[in-house]
């Protein structure tokens, strides 16, 4: 194994672990070092700073929502509906953001994180691609068919994103008196107009 490939993949498990852990913003290349056991300016070596290395630690959170994603997808039964499959993907969504709240902060925290650096771009689309495929679908039969699918599907994200962070902040439960999340979902989704789950006719 190249040494140094190696000690590019411990700095960002080390990050990614850090991560999890609490507040993103606290995560600094000279703890980085510290955790996995090397000089301070061994991450120089690999990336050009601690946004790079950050991005690609936000990366791996795009991949894993992803794979969430399909997996969720994938275990609905093959007769499911356009609607039952996006609120499948809504409600992973938020579920991911509570599960993961630091990695969740991370992956929009564009003050410490390069969203041009590619792997992350390219991570966050076929996030974004995916969700709008899915309105597509809920599109194509009545659901806000005249809109533009992917400003829908930014109103959408930014709803569900949203709701996962004043979950996470504690201000819904408190506010509204909601025993869960899934409770606020249904009813944003019923807000933004998507009809109840439906086998297609």
């Amino acid at each position: 194994m190249d040494v140094e490939i190696g000690l590019r993949d411990h700095l960002i498990a080390v990050a990614r672990g850090m991560v999890a852990e609490g507040d993103p913003g606290t995560v600094t290349l000279r703890a980085i070092a510290r955790e996995a056991g090397v000089s301070h300016s061994a991450p120089l070596r690999h990336f050009s700073g601690r946004a790079a290395l950050l991005s690609a630690v936000a990366a791996l959170g795009f991949g894993d929502l992803a794979s969430r994603g399909e997996q969720v997808l994938g275990a609905l039964p093959a007769h499911a509906g356009a609607f039952e499959r996006l609120r499948a993907a809504a409600s992973e969504y938020v579920g991911f953001a509570l599960e993961q709240p630091g990695m969740f902060a991370l992956m929009f925290r564009h003050d410490l994180v390069d969203p041009q650096e590619p792997k992350l771009a390219g991570a966050s689309l076929e996030v974004f691609d995916t969700l709008a495929a899915l309105v597509g679908a809920c599109q194509a039969e009545g659901w806000n068919p005249a809109a533009d699918n992917r400003q829908v599907t930014g109103a959408l994200w930014a709803a569900l994103h949203g709701l996962a962070q004043l979950w996470i902040w504690n201000a819904l439960p408190g506010a509204t008196g909601a025993r869960s999340s899934d409770e606020v979902l249904e009813v944003l989704l019923a807000l933004l107009g998507l009809p109840e789950n439906r086998e297609h006719r």
